[in-house]
């Protein structure tokens, strides 16, 4: 899979390899210095440092097998850095659905997500459905 060279070019890589369950693309879009606010079930944050943290969230969601998808709604450059970014998510895992919406705000330095702040509509849904 190739990456996209801009900014919002590089959010979609990184959105198209997750929806192709592709992780050594996914981490490719990612530095190694990654730091992640990820969202928790009450709606706060936990701080997620390094790529292969952050990419240990991601195999804990056993997207090979569960397939979810995210839909990118709307995304904008913020400034010549960042990229503010609107997805639909969705998946069926044992017999549930999830359908939620999550925003992201990520900076992009060399062509790789450097920073990701996430917040979602219905954290304690998605905590549900990815933990049961």
């Amino acid at each position: 899979m190739t990456i996209k060279t801009s900014n919002t070019g590089v959010v979609r890589s990184f959105v198209d390899a997750f929806n192709a369950a592709d992780h050594q693309t996914m981490a490719s879009c990612l530095a190694v210095e990654l730091v992640a606010e990820v969202t928790q079930r009450d709606g706060s944050t936990k701080q997620v440092k390094s790529r292969d943290a952050y990419m240990n969230l991601i195999a804990q969601l056993d997207i090979g097998t569960v397939r979810p998808t995210l839909t990118i709604t709307q995304i904008a450059d913020v400034n010549k850095d960042q990229v503010l970014a609107m997805f639909e998510v969705r998946a069926v895992r044992k017999g549930r659905k999830l359908h939620n919406f999550a925003a992201y705000l990520m900076t992009i330095r060399g062509q790789q997500i450097n920073r990701i702040w996430m917040v979602e509509a219905l954290p304690e849904e998605s905590d549900t459905f990815w933990s049961a």
